[in-house]
């Protein structure tokens, strides 16, 4: 049975094919990975047009959100923005890792393009990787703060918060762009991290713990393997600025109060 929405989708490869206003078509999605693909899947795609032509490209192309054959209409000078550090569109550089490029009237170059937005330059991956390690970090210090003090659903929050923080700075330390969270597993499973601890049999059980309960055994645990990572990978000198708490962070366990003195943190 031929999926709803197919042959609308191949009218819109045919139509891009022949107009020469369209730069090129990408198919992503379940659809452009081959991966979860039901029935209902929609067809995802991103059209980029020279800039002189995107006001009759959005016209001629775009359909609103939720239709089987979903078309976003791009100008070239955006699109290629959306591979610059800083960039407001940085969010969707994961539409473009394994997603198809349908047709690419640039000779090559629009392929290259997306591959570029795809993968993160060494320029963009190292300072991104350093700034979420932090907020990791600072996440989980946060959650053990306040298990130590009873606060237990604040605890679990800030344990939650730190997870989407950790996978950002996991992926851009080997320069690669994280997963939204639907592919995530298949991403750890076909295109695996260096590294046992970082493979879905084990990563996933440990997000899972940390997300339904915040487990701060877990978390530990997680933290040293983090910071063995990140010291192998150049990134020591973020670790070290959460001195004098290190030993805590790798433990997880309060240290003992010295008398006349705080807690950290406090």
């Amino acid at each position: 049975m031929t999926p709803v929405g197919q042959a609308e989708y191949e009218r819109l490869v045919e139509r891009a094919q022949q107009d020469e206003a369209i730069v090129g078509l990408v198919l992503t999605g379940s659809r452009g990975r081959d991966a979860f693909i039901r029935e209902a899947s929609d067809w995802d795609v991103r059209v980029v047009v020279r800039d002189d032509a995107f006001d009759d490209g959005v016209i001629r192309y775009a359909t609103p959100h939720g239709s089987k054959v979903e078309v976003a209409v791009y100008r070239l000078s955006t699109f290629a923005r959306l591979n610059e550090r800083g960039s407001d569109m940085a969010w969707d550089r994961y539409s473009y890792v394994h997603a198809k490029v349908v047709v690419d009237r640039l000779e090559g170059n629009f392929a290259r393009l997306v591959a570029e937005i795809a993968n993160l330059s060494s320029e963009v991956a190292r300072p991104l990787a350093a700034w979420d390690l932090d907020g990791y970090v600072n996440a989980y210090y946060r959650s053990l703060k306040n298990w130590r003090v009873g606060l237990e659903h604040e605890a679990h929050l800030d344990a939650a918060e730190s997870v989407p923080l950790l996978l950002s700075a996991l992926f851009a330390i080997h320069e690669r762009v994280r997963p939204f969270n639907r592919f995530l597993g298949w991403e750890l499973e076909h295109f695996p991290l260096p590294g046992d601890v970082w493979s879905a049999p084990v990563l996933l059980p440990r997000l899972q713990a940390i997300l339904s309960a915040g487990d701060v055994g877990v978390q530990a645990a997680l933290f040293r393997d983090t910071e063995n990572l990140a010291r192998s990978h150049g990134h020591g000198e973020v670790v070290d600025s959460w001195e004098p708490d290190l030993d805590w962070l790798r433990t997880g366990q309060s240290p003992r109060r010295a008398q006349g003195t705080d807690l950290p943190g406090e």
